[in-house]
């Protein structure tokens, strides 16, 4: 049994590759384009067979040429791809010295997008986002429905270094440190600190606030700019998980309009 193709093997095997493949000779110079490639390329392909790869100006088809990580290139159609190159040394006295296979994984980066949309929690922060916070919301209120016991929900909006993600980091764990094991953290898509209180009154929930607010300062000693405002609200029986978070952010935007403090919604 042959443990090597011949050229025409190769050939084929290059040609009927699903995934765009490019050959190089040895001065780094695209000599090849296999048809996939040359699809993908249409009017880019004879560009890049004019140049050598360190010579294409930056953008997506040097990237597409040299870049050693996960790729995205649009074709003439405005169609996007992803690609993992993966380089492929040839075998010594080839017109070729290198292949660069660019392996199609938009299956890979579909299922990441979807498990994104499902992930529960912030990527940043680690606690729950918006999605998770809902998920974890709705047995709550619906169980403080059933039983006829309290719920409170503090919106908060910590005010620093808003640009850094330290600073966002910061505030959840101090938020950890502070609160229950029962009680729900989470963040939404603007960086608003939201916790529900189960068995918990507005009042109990206001005492909070004034913890959470030596506690921030403490942390935040010396940052003149950082500052916090909460509002602050307990479910109604008319509430849903949605009402109850907008009476939330309604209380606090009014404490925010006079820059820090705490509201409550009635």
């Amino acid at each position: 049994m042959k443990e090597y193709l011949v050229l025409e093997q190769a050939v084929a095997l290059i040609d009927g590759c699903p995934d765009p493949i490019l050959l190089f000779d040895a001065a780094d110079r695209i000599v090849a384009l296999n048809p996939a490639a040359r699809t993908l390329l249409a009017s880019q392909a004879l560009r890049l067979l004019t140049h050598r790869a360190g010579e294409l100006p930056a953008g997506p088809l040097r990237d597409l040429v040299t870049g050693s990580d996960a790729l995205t290139f649009r074709d003439d159609n405005q169609q996007t791809h992803h690609f993992a190159p993966i380089d492929l040394p040839l075998p010594s006295g080839a017109a070729a010295v290198r292949a660069r296979l660019l392996r199609d994984i938009f299956d890979r980066e579909r299922l990441r997008t979807v498990l994104d949309a499902q992930a529960l929690h912030d990527h940043t922060t680690g606690i729950l986002n918006p999605r998770g916070l809902m998920v974890a919301l709705e047995p709550q209120v619906s169980r403080s429905r059933r039983y006829n016991s309290p719920l409170a929900l503090l919106m908060m909006d910590a005010y620093g270094e808003r640009a850094e993600p330290a600073f966002l980091v910061q505030v959840s764990k101090v938020l950890r440190d502070e609160l229950r094991w029962a009680d729900i953290i989470g963040i939404s898509d603007s960086h608003e600190f939201i916790i529900a209180l189960p068995e918990t009154r507005q009042t109990d929930a206001l005492r909070l606030t004034e913890k959470l607010s030596a506690r921030l300062s403490h942390e935040f000693e010396g940052k003149d700019s950082t500052w916090a405002a909460y509002g602050v609200v307990e479910l109604q029986k008319t509430d849903d998980a949605a009402t109850l978070l907008r009476r939330a952010h309604t209380a606090l935007e009014q404490a925010r309009s006079t820059r820090g403090g705490t509201a409550v919604a009635l």
